[in-house]
């Protein structure tokens, strides 16, 4: 039973640091720059994302991706109404999530429920 409690924690001493997640939230001012400066490769993507990221749809955008930028937790939950209406973005690339607010140019009349 010693053995395998050792075992466990050991497992958990190494994947606990490979799960670890960054978060850098790209509406602050300077948050691009530091991404272009410590991982140009996910500054590339972030820039090809946020300039197509308006004219989708957010079905669309989560797919794309997923399937463009082998991005995880895709998420894009409608944030205001107006029009054009707003998008909270939040996706994973590698071990760092990123997050931004975008505008839907292209999302058309939306239905928003009421009550």
């Amino acid at each position: 039973m010693r053995t395998l409690f050792a075992f466990f924690c050991t497992l958990l001493v190494i994947v606990a640091p490979a799960t670890a997640v960054d978060t850098v939230n790209l509406d602050e001012p300077s948050a691009l720059s530091r991404v272009e400066r410590d991982n140009p490769a996910h500054a590339r993507s972030i820039n090809r994302i946020l300039r197509a990221a308006p004219t989708m749809t957010p079905g669309h955008l989560a797919q794309w991706l997923k399937t463009s930028f082998d991005a995880q937790t895709v998420s894009t939950q409608l944030m205001k109404t107006s029009d054009p209406p707003q998008a909270r973005l939040s996706f994973m690339l590698g071990n760092t999530q990123y997050k931004a607010t975008v505008t839907l140019v292209s999302a058309g009349a939306m239905r928003v429920p009421t009550g």
